[in-house]
This record gives C-alpha cells, sequence and structure tokens, in this order.
C-alpha cells in the first residue's frame, strides 16, 4: 500500500479558519530550458487556523480565480488533502506538510444566502418572545 495523501478530519485539524490573504503565485518550471513559464500552476494563501494554532498555508490550483476576500473572513476548504516531502540531511531528515484544496469558500457569504440566522427565544412558559 503506498499512502499518497491525508484526508484530515477538518474540524479536528484546522479548527475555525480565517483568511489572512494571497502569499504568492507559482508557475510551471521548464526543466529543459531551466527555467520558469509564465504557466500559472498554483496560488498559495495564508489562512489562520484556530486547531495549528497560528497560520498555514494553503495551496489552491491555477484555474481557481484568485481570492480577493476581507482580511479575517471565516473560510473553509474544500476537500483539503495533506502531503508531505523529505529531504535527507546526513542522517537526518527535513519534513515539508504541505496543505492543499481544490478552493477556499468563504463562510460570510454562504451564511448571507442562507439567509439570517435569526435566533429565537423562549420565554418561560415555553411561548416565543417578541
Amino acid at each position: 500500500m503506498e499512502l499518497k495523501y491525508i484526508v484530515p478530519d477538518i474540524e479536528k485539524t484546522f479548527g475555525a479558519m480565517n483568511f489572512l490573504g494571497h502569499n504568492r503565485d507559482r508557475f510551471q518550471y521548464d526543466r529543459v530550458n531551466n527555467r520558469r513559464t509564465d504557466v500559472l500552476e498554483a496560488r498559495v494563501y495564508n489562512l489562520g487556523s484556530s486547531g495549528q494554532g497560528g497560520q498555514i498555508e494553503v495551496t489552491i490550483p491555477g484555474e481557481v480565480e484568485l481570492k480577493e476576500l476581507d482580511f479575517n473572513e471565516p473560510v473553509e476548504l474544500v476537500n483539503p488533502m495533506i502531503t508531505s516531502s523529505a529531504q535527507a540531511n546526513g542522517n537526518f531528515a527535513t519534513v515539508r506538510w504541505t496543505v492543499t484544496a481544490d478552493d477556499i469558500a468563504s463562510l460570510k457569504s454562504r451564511s448571507a444566502s442562507t439567509g439570517s440566522n435569526s435566533v429565537k427565544t423562549l420565554n418561560g412558559s415555553g411561548d416565543e418572545k417578541k
């Protein structure tokens, strides 16, 4: 069995996530000519994660349009995966964990499209308060 990637339990692994901004674009590399091309491969965004206790980088495919969300806006990941790579250095190795997802979705726009989240309060007799 070959382990290619990990599908995390989103709530336990990341907790609440907030959009912190666009970090960088990643372009395809032409190994024959030994230089970078102008073909967009992916975009990397910074998210705040309560589950990780800080900032995480998330890579989204280049086909997805640029995310221009408000700073600290609540977001969620669409189909996240975690991959790892290791670089040997003598008797040691450095492991790098990479979070990729199909998209980043705003929770703010989702709650606006589903209507207001009004909370009904009941008084002591079980009737709704006005």
